[in-house]
């Protein structure tokens, strides 16, 4: 009788092991069809397939971070120093708190929204594909739209000017 529950727990633990194996993390957004995820910290890089042959270097890749350490400094700010600091041209206030940035001259593009110590980075490198903006464009909405996530609720807001 002992050996049958030995066994009868192996067996449970053994089998719930194995399923547990073969379950993956989900991601949000989603990872696109054949592109690759990195989780670094509090970094989240997507990357574009490659074919070590043909391409041995992603297309694209889009980088996604959360900070809670920015110096105090708000979203103009940030955006600011990063077109500065990448030769960007100048940001563009899509809405409360919340800028794109364009980097023609090396293939970058950039998103910056939040408060202060409360920030959502996104970045684009290379190709802006189909896929990077829907990447992009989930994450985005998913942090406007949660409005629980900052202190003040108008961030990501269209302005009237």
């Amino acid at each position: 009788m002992i050996t049958k529950s030995k066994i009868v727990l192996f067996s449970a633990v053994f089998w719930g092991s194995a399923v547990y194996a073969d379950t993956q993390m989900a991601y949000f957004p989603p990872v696109p069809e054949s592109w690759n995820v990195k989780v670094e910290g509090t970094s989240i890089e997507y990357s574009s397939p490659v074919n070590k042959k043909t391409q041995p270097q992603p297309k694209t890749k889009v980088r996604f971070q959360y900070t809670k350490t920015t110096q105090d400094k708000d979203a103009t700010t940030l955006a600011e120093e990063y077109a500065k600091n990448n030769e960007c041209g100048a940001p563009r206030e899509q809405g409360k708190a919340f800028f794109t940035i364009s980097c023609p001259n090396i293939a970058r593009n950039a998103v910056i929204v939040g408060e202060p110590n409360n920030m959502y980075f996104i970045e684009l490198s290379g190709e802006v594909t189909a896929e990077a903006k829907n990447l992009i464009n989930t994450y985005v909405t998913s942090i406007v739209n949660g409005k629980r996530t900052f202190e003040d609720r108008e961030i990501g807001e269209k302005l009237s000017h």
